[in-house]
């Protein structure tokens, strides 16, 4: 989730002027730079992550949203707005371009998401966990994923990386795909989490201190599903109810685990903009269903909340902590999540000619030696094998003479600078890696 993204430094901005900024009230019209898509005076890394989640269909966004974070004016929000954006904040570009905004514009929302209706053909996957854990509930489908083809071009590196997000915990599309084909709240929830208990809390506080705001608890756990997961499902939220009350349910938990003392919003998940009256009626009750219940380790006759990570996209199974992190956690542990496959952006190919790549690796460590043959570059060595015996989640990889960890050293070291400047950051650990010659 957003609070292992560790390399994003969040803007600190004075909160009445945040407030004011965010209230939509009664002015006429409002004037930012473009990029500038929470309207808070400063272009920052956090517009960049808003504006990539608005072009990958994983936010609503107002009208004003869709004018101020299209940077090139080309009328679409895509990553290149996303890349651009991050390019401004640290300083690499300039935004000159005013945008006024009318109370219209800031109040008129567009509502994202994919079609929701997921599929999964037939096919085959390893056997272990593609049940749910309750014995009640039908089997998860098994999978298939055609391999990638590589790119003709003699000389090319093919990179193709399979979900988003660094798939530790409750992938988003996963939990969708579960309730629209029959799945409960807890079930989903016990599915993603090993080894837990629900626990309703009936003492928690009124309000939460959630970055610059102290809204009431219950309404801001509303306002971040409705940001996090109803753009996804709005087109039949009624089919996808239990996923709600999971994502409630684990927003709920992730407050509590702070002491309802949120710094950061990508902690728990970014709250809407809008007031919580504004909020769809079925969205509100959905979220009062499950009112104060949290996740915490059967074992623990404490109660006390786990850390509920959850992300977009998983690639063929979720990552344990241990896959991604190199430290075990009991009930985040890999399983599957078949639903995902079908989800938009599951997989995305990129190319490097090989002296690109020779500049990438320069780049991140000089000292690393390069043989004459450049298919034995990067090489694979472990893998957690979630969507077949040759692709998943990377632990190691040969760079060179040098061995790497999947996660900090490759894709967010060696890899980052590219991934960043062409506003693909958080993609998976999951990638697969072919060479032309």
């Amino acid at each position: 989730m957003k609070h292992h993204a560790k390399k994003i430094t969040a803007l600190l901005i004075v909160a009445a002027l945040l407030a004011q900024l965010f209230a939509f009230s009664a002015l006429a019209a409002r004037s930012a730079f473009a990029g500038d898509i929470t309207m808070n005076g400063e272009i920052g890394p956090d517009d960049a992550r808003l504006a990539l989640r608005m072009s990958i269909g994983l936010e609503n966004y107002t009208t004003a949203h869709k004018r101020l974070a299209d940077v090139d004016a080309d009328g679409e929000i895509a990553p290149a707005d996303a890349r651009l954006i991050l390019r401004i904040s640290v300083g690499l570009e300039s935004s000159k371009r005013m945008i006024v905004v009318t109370d219209e514009e800031m109040n008129t929302y567009v509502f994202t998401g994919a079609d929701s209706t997921i599929g999964i053909s037939g096919g085959t996957s390893s056997p272990d966990n593609t049940t749910s854990p309750d014995s009640s509930a039908k089997p998860l489908p098994q999978t298939s994923v055609p391999m990638p083809a590589a790119d003709p071009t003699p000389g090319t590196f093919t990179f193709t990386v399979y979900g988003w997000g660094d798939g530790v915990g409750m992938s988003q599309y996963g939990a969708v795909g579960m309730a629209q084909n029959g799945y409960t709240c807890e079930q989903i929830l016990k599915h993603y989490y090993t080894g837990v208990k629900l626990v309703t809390d009936t003492s928690y506080p009124e309000y939460t201190d959630y970055v610059y705001e102290t809204p009431k608890t219950d309404e801001l756990v509303a306002r971040i599903v409705y940001m996090e997961m109803y753009g996804i499902v709005d087109d039949d939220p009624a089919a996808a109810a239990e996923a709600l009350k999971a994502q409630a349910v684990v927003v709920f938990t992730l407050l509590k685990y702070y002491g309802f003392d949120v710094s950061r919003d990508y902690l728990v998940g970014v709250a809407s903009d809008l007031p919580y009256s504004a909020l769809p009626e079925d969205l509100r009750t959905i979220v009062r269903q499950v009112r104060g219940q949290y996740l915490a380790e059967s074992s623990d006759s404490a109660n006390a909340p786990i850390e509920a990570l959850y992300f977009a996209i998983a690639a063929g199974k979720t990552a344990s902590a241990k896959d991604v992190w190199g430290h075990d956690c009991s009930y985040l542990q890999s399983v599957s999540s078949p639903y995902d496959v079908s989800a938009p952006r599951f997989s995305r190919t990129f190319t490097f000619t090989k002296e690109d790549m020779r500049q990438m690796i320069r780049a991140y460590d000089s000292d690393i030696a390069l043989s004459a043959d450049a298919s034995q570059w990067i090489r694979i060595l472990s893998h957690s094998a979630s969507i077949d015996s040759a692709r998943g989640y990377v632990t190691k990889v040969q760079v060179g003479d040098r061995t790497l960890d999947g996660y900090s050293e490759f894709c967010d070291g060696l890899m980052e600078d590219y991934f960043w400047s062409s506003g693909y950051f958080g993609v998976s650990t999951c990638f697969y890696i072919t060479y032309t010659p």
